[in-house]
């Protein structure tokens, strides 16, 4: 294999690593969002609970953008992954 075809798996395979810890941190996110309501305050108009909003619109936040990140690591690995072989015969 060539040293330049090396370089290119190294690479992708580092994308792909990196794609599955995003992966996983946006499964932790919502894992911690979901424990969100049971510390919600009771009162709506109080300090904690604008607090609490603002930790939700948050933890929303990252969610959003760990998930274009992992859809532009998803491109550069489907743009970058080698084409299938062609069998050999008539076409």
């Amino acid at each position: 294999m060539a040293r330049r075809e090396v370089g290119e798996h190294a690479v992708v395979d580092r994308f792909l690593e990196l794609a599955v810890h995003m992966k996983l941190a946006s499964e932790a996110v919502v894992e911690a969002a979901e424990q969100l309501p049971a510390l919600r305050p009771d009162d709506p108009g109080g300090a904690a609970a604008d607090a609490w909003s603002r930790l939700m619109d948050g933890l929303i936040a990252l969610n959003v953008q760990l998930g274009f990140m992992e859809q532009i690591l998803r491109t550069v690995m489907r743009e970058n992954a080698p084409a299938p072989a062609r069998i050999p015969g008539p076409h």
